[in-house]
């Protein structure tokens, strides 16, 4: 049986984001914290994994292929993760920050 989770490459900071909330948010919900609360770790852990999502859905993969030019190349095949703006994307990245600054303005007030 294979590992379904061996190509999975963290390989940008925003899937580190969600790998790293990820844990945070099992261990909150499994082990007793001390210093702070469990809630309020788990609060900042969904936002963090909800802006971590919208950014990985912001960068999907593009390729961009160039006309060959004579003389020069016979064409030439672009591929990055450059960032595109959707409306998933950016809806998970505020739904993120809003969660984690009505936490904050919650523990201030």
């Amino acid at each position: 049986m294979s590992n379904p989770l061996q190509n999975l490459k963290i390989d940008y900071w925003y899937k580190a984001v969600m790998v790293i909330s990820a844990v945070t948010l099992v261990l909150s919900l499994t082990v007793e914290l001390k210093g702070v609360e469990n809630a309020t770790v788990q609060v900042f852990s969904i936002a963090a994994l909800l802006i971590g999502m919208g950014e990985w859905i912001n960068h999907p993969l593009q390729t961009k292929i160039h006309p060959p030019v004579p003389g020069v190349h016979n064409g030439l095949q672009e591929t990055g993760y450059p960032r595109t703006n959707s409306f998933m994307g950016l809806l998970f990245i505020l739904l993120g920050l809003v969660l984690s600054f009505y936490k904050v303005w919650q523990l201030l007030t």
